[in-house]
């Protein structure tokens, strides 16, 4: 059986050899992902002066949009498991923090940030119940090095057409799980993508 990191691995970069080191490695392409991060903006409180980490950066694609809407954070740390897609993201924004690893790797840097975010990182793996198990045990961990809250979009189990590779999450089961396990502030963002929901976490 293939863990959800070799999932992960496998997957993208089958589409990074395919489509080459650009948005369409990670998603359909740039638009779903820019409205994706326009919904993980509205996280963030402040337009200035805070920490965050893009945790599964992939190319730190983040950053640049985040400048684009005038949000200037003091901070910015992004990490991700695949090395092809830290190293160009490196080579694109030689300015940011970014690392090779997963949550163990960011924790033991002993580093607190005000803010994570995470996209499409938990679409992939063996089986939904195994997926969410992933997605709390780092989380659990992340979340005490975070100061204000998190976000992070799953694929939905209401999409119109599912695909026989991905991992779709219920958005209710999801809810009811961050509040059981992290906070009572958890929100839930549906109906900007017809296949994808988002989850706000706070302290």
């Amino acid at each position: 059986m293939k863990s959800t990191t070799d999932k992960y691995l496998e997957i993208h970069n089958k589409r990074i050899d395919e489509f080459g080191l650009n948005a369409k490695a990670l998603w359909s392409g740039t638009e779903s992902q820019h409205k994706r991060f326009s919904i993980l903006l509205n996280l963030i409180l402040s337009k200035e002066n805070f920490s965050l980490l893009d945790f599964g950066c992939g190319f730190g694609d983040f950053f640049p949009y985040l400048s684009s809407k005038e949000y200037f954070p003091s901070k910015y740390y992004g990490i991700d498991i695949n090395s092809r897609m830290i190293a160009e993201a490196q080579k694109r924004y030689p300015s940011v923090n970014f690392y090779l690893g997963s949550s163990d790797n960011f924790i033991d840097l002993n580093i607190h940030v005000d803010y994570v975010i995470a996209s499409g990182i938990y679409n992939l793996g063996e089986n939904k119940n195994e997926v969410q198990r992933f997605f709390i045990s780092q989380f659990k961990d992340l979340f005490l090095h975070v100061n204000t809250g998190f976000g992070i979009n799953f694929l939905s189990d209401k999409s119109p057409s599912m695909d026989n590779v991905s991992i779709y999450h219920s958005p209710e089961e999801t809810y009811t799980l961050c509040k059981k396990t992290f906070s009572s502030n958890v929100k839930v963002i549906e109906g900007y993508l017809p296949n994808d929901f988002t989850i706000f976490v706070y302290k």
